[in-house]
């Protein structure tokens, strides 16, 4: 320690107004504890400076920053310096990252470390990864109490389904359900009253009929009208429906002889009377024959276009006039108006 005489006219040192106290400390550059952190010089500047007084909190992960006593402060992360690489870095294995846990027995040593070092950087990103390496274990933790839950509700599904099935065996040995079924039924199906007092009559085929014996004729009546005298294909009452198809809607046949229904064919389409007489054929947009749009003619009957009905020859217009058809006639054929192939040799010796 150097000892110094007292200086009696010293002037005393003026304490500093603007110093925000604790937790704040200078930010001084030459101090390992020194961080950039860029605030505005005042609410009524947009410019940045160094905030010159700092202090580390949130387990030294963020920085807040003042310019004076009553000033605002303003926080930012922490994060290490990384300066441009020379060289590729070294990879980290699963193991040396666990050796930054808390629990790890390597924390002593890194903790020791970064007390010696006293890098605010290194402290920030040291203690950001170990909050997640807890926060790692904990959810693992979680997820294997969620499954040791799973295996045993699955445990236990199984039992309660083993258990429901020899219940059901029993039951169905025991005919429970239709036990239970009957005795609903006699429970609350009860026997109707008959709505007349009066007997039943007899009448034929009614439930007083007697029994009709093995070696008795059988009777036979109407099942129309009721009648004994005659047959229902004989009952004047009945009206006979037109024999109709009930699939394709002909009246040439019945169902049973359909032939769209045993070939499983949609039947065709029915079109009524005035659709029928209103029908007429669609006319052409194109003939290819002279090359027109819309001709109003269909292109066999292009009047370009003429027919030798001898010898069956097409030509262009006026082809007629200087057609000679050839001597050789055993082969060919008359055409007739409606384009019908006809034998020549049937008509040598008519009249025409």
């Amino acid at each position: 320690m150097v000892e110094e005489p007292i200086d009696y006219h010293r002037e005393p040192e003026v304490e500093d107004d603007n110093d925000p106290s604790l937790p704040y400390f200078p930010n001084n550059p030459a101090s390992l504890r020194f961080y950039p952190i860029y605030i505005p010089r005042s609410d009524n500047t947009d410019k940045k400076v160094v905030a010159p007084y700092i202090y580390y909190h949130n387990r030294n992960q963020e920085v807040v920053g003042c310019m004076k006593r009553g000033a605002p402060p303003y926080t930012a992360p922490v994060y290490i310096h990384m300066p441009n690489p020379v060289q590729l870095p070294i990879p980290l294995t699963n193991n040396q990252i666990q050796q930054f846990s808390a629990e790890d027995p390597h924390a002593y040593a890194i903790n020791e470390v970064l007390r010696r070092l006293e890098d605010p950087h290194i402290d920030a990103e040291v203690s950001r990864l170990r909050e997640k390496l807890e926060l790692k274990r904990k959810v693992e933790k979680q997820l294997d109490n969620i499954r040791r839950q799973e295996r045993q509700l699955v445990g236990a599904q199984f039992n309660v389904e083993q258990t429901i099935d020899a219940i059901r065996d029993c039951m169905e040995r025991a005919c429970l359900y239709q036990t239970l079924a009957n005795a609903y039924a006699r429970m609350v199906v009860r026997p109707s009253p008959s709505p007349s007092d009066h007997p039943l009559g007899l009448r034929a085929r009614g439930p007083l009929e007697m029994l009709q014996l093995h070696d008795e004729p059988r009777r036979r009546g109407c099942w129309e009208c009721g009648s004994m005298t005659h047959r229902r294909k004989q009952c004047p009452n009945c009206r006979r429906p037109a024999q109709q198809c009930t699939y394709c809607q002909s009246h040439s046949h019945r169902s049973l002889q359909c032939l769209f229904k045993r070939l499983a064919m949609p039947p065709p389409r029915q079109h009524p009377v005035t659709e029928a007489l209103n029908h007429t054929e669609p006319t052409p947009t194109w003939c290819g024959k002279c090359l027109r749009n819309n001709p109003g003619h269909k292109e066999v009957d292009c009047p370009t276009r003429e027919l030798c009905h001898t010898c069956g020859r097409c030509r262009n217009l006026y082809f007629l006039h200087t057609h000679k058809c050839d001597d050789d006639t055993q082969d060919q054929f008359m055409h007739s108006e409606d384009n019908e192939e006809a034998d020549p040799e049937l008509y040598r010796d008519s009249k025409s």
